[in-house]
């Protein structure tokens, strides 16, 4: 029987001096032929629960094992639940704290680790961590511009944020929303996400963005996002770029 590949899951502990706190980063590091190819990356916010509860390094493992997309890199940041809206929320008390974190310390740490392709980093969220990958791109464009956006909090105050900007053609965003999530319970109160995800897309569209927005069954729930990940990483293997390492 020939050997195949295996994948690794690698958790690494940050100490940030820009959040004052240790946080953790897995790494899901996919089956390799080529042990010296560059790799691209997805940073996940909400990092941990996209291995857990969202089962994303089984999922892209079995395939990148069945060659359905290409081998990638995936980085999940673990959240800091009590600081959870400070941190991802645009105008969070922390929020600016959190993106040096992850520009200034996360990302040099992975790349002096990993083998990663210039030019090929990506970013996921979701709920809030939709909005924090959203802030990502707008302040960090030439980083970030390929986003995995799941179920956004696009509150009034984000939409008007990006109603702010008059030039998105640069950023490239596969959208989903759960068609029961006009009533979205979450710990803040229920809101209609499913509206805030129409008019972000309509916004996003409108400022040259390209979007690729899906409705599916379901609520604001990691079952019905887990169902998605297969699309997403689809999607963000259709998004690579050749690589000019």
């Amino acid at each position: 029987m020939t050997n195949q590949p295996s994948r690794k899951i690698e958790s690494h502990v940050i100490h940030s001096i820009h959040l004052g706190e240790d946080r953790t980063v897995k790494v899901f590091v996919p089956p390799m032929q080529d042990a010296s190819q560059r790799l691209p990356i997805v940073y996940c916010h909400d990092g941990i629960e996209f291995f857990t509860h969202g089962r994303i390094a089984t999922i892209a493992s079995t395939m990148i094992a069945a060659g359905e997309i290409p081998p990638f890199l995936i980085a999940g940041i673990a959240v800091n639940m009590e600081h959870r809206n400070a941190d991802y929320a645009m105008d969070g008390v922390r929020h600016r704290s959190y993106l040096q974190f992850v520009a200034d310390e996360c990302m040099p740490f992975m790349e002096e680790r990993y083998a990663i392709s210039q030019g090929n980093r990506m970013m996921a969220g979701i709920s809030l961590g939709a909005v924090a990958t959203l802030s990502f791109a707008l302040n960090f464009p030439d980083v970030f511009d390929r986003l995995v956006l799941f179920s956004g909090a696009y509150f009034p105050s984000v939409q008007e944020r990006l109603r702010k900007e008059r030039d998105l053609s640069r950023i490239s965003a596969y959208m989903f929303i759960g068609d029961e999530e006009h009533e979205s319970q979450t710990p803040s109160g229920i809101f209609d996400f499913l509206t805030y995800n129409e008019t972000m897309r309509d916004i996003l569209v409108d400022r040259g963005a390209a979007v690729e927005y899906e409705v599916g069954p379901g609520n604001h729930f990691w079952g019905v996002w887990q169902r998605q990940i297969p699309t997403a990483l689809r999607w963000i293997g259709q998004h690579i770029r050749p690589s000019a390492d």
